[in-house]
């Protein structure tokens, strides 16, 4: 083989080898890609919507914030934890204990989700994602966020970030200090165990689009008093934004008791709970602080109220709070 033909033959030989691995590796991207592309052949799952949804859908969700603490389970919260778990058959949680906080959560008046999946797990975390995708994705009539809009979205947590309907130019932003802290001592903090749903409160009814086929109104919730803490519970829809209030603090030389006292006001309490808000309540009307509200404490708690004239009901509602908190040198 003369050196013209040499050359050609190895020039030949190495355009193959290059297409070959072409097809290599574009054969590598066709078998990979579809799992990320949800409805694809080998995508993950996403939850079935609903059909007959108006033509209508939600605006995006104000910011509610919690401010009760009223531990009932609520309709939609359950019925999209439930979804979620029926796509990816994973475990979730709702309501939390509001007993040994000092500040209001969604958690605690039954308006948010924690599903559990693992960022550090492939498998979950390509499920998490596609239910994120999910969510957040614009329906075949041009509507953006759609899912998350028809079942009343408010705020995702999800692996060191935060999305929110009512910061929607900012994107995906950084939650807390959570890109420091790597390690898997912060994978609850930061929402890298699980993916944490926040929702409106026409959302935690289960009243909008999604689950009802009508656009539901904006719910404000119950409003907070402007001397106490914490609000009462939902009771009824509120179609009027509630005022914003400084949070109430204990004066200059306030008593220990008063300072245990000021953060958990307003926070009804009532037969059956437990945790250092009721050791609180048993502190100011002098029975043992055994931590459980029970039978003792409620006849006692009833003493109280009558001796101070207010309706014998057992329960902290807000005049027993304000009485309570001015019988231990709280100035209106």
């Amino acid at each position: 083989m003369n050196h013209t033909a040499l050359s050609r033959h190895r020039s030949t030989r190495g355009m193959l080898s290059l297409l070959l691995a072409t097809l290599a590796a574009l054969s590598l991207v066709w078998c990979v890609a579809p799992a990320a592309n949800a409805g694809g052949v080998g995508a993950p799952p996403v939850p079935a919507a609903p059909t007959g949804l108006p033509a209508d859908i939600e605006r995006l969700s104000p910011y509610v914030p919690g401010i009760a603490c009223d531990m009932r389970d609520r309709t939609g919260t359950v019925r999209l934890a439930q979804l979620i778990k029926t796509t990816y058959g994973n475990t979730y949680g709702l309501a939390r204990s509001c007993t040994a906080a000092t500040k209001p959560s969604e958690h605690f008046d039954g308006r948010a989700v924690d599903t559990f999946f693992n960022v550090r797990d492939a498998a979950q975390r390509t499920n998490a994602n596609a239910l994120i995708s999910w969510l957040l994705a614009t329906d075949k009539a041009g509507n953006p966020y759609a899912n998350a809009r028809r079942l009343g979205v408010m705020y995702i947590l999800w692996n060191n970030k935060m999305w929110s309907s009512y910061r929607i130019s900012e994107g995906w932003r950084p939650y807390s200090t959570c890109a420091t802290t790597p390690t898997t001592a912060y994978d609850t903090t930061c929402h890298r165990d699980h993916i944490h749903i926040s929702l409106s409160w026409e959302g935690a009814m289960g009243r909008t689009s999604f689950w009802s086929k009508q656009v539901a109104p904006v719910d404000w919730g119950p409003c907070r008093l402007p001397d106490l803490n914490w609000s009462i519970g939902w009771s009824a829809p509120n179609p009027d934004r509630c005022p914003s209030y400084p949070v109430v603090t204990a004066p200059a030389g306030a008593s220990a008791l008063l300072k245990e006292m000021v953060p958990r006001s307003g926070m009804v309490l009532r037969p059956g709970m437990s945790g250092p808000a009721v050791k609180t309540l048993q502190k100011v009307i002098g029975v043992s602080a055994t931590g459980s509200f029970l039978s003792t404490t409620t006849t006692r708690l009833k003493a109280w109220q009558t001796a101070h004239h207010l309706p014998a009901t057992g329960i902290t509602w807000p005049a027993t709070w304000r009485a309570m908190l001015a019988a231990n040198g709280m100035r209106r």
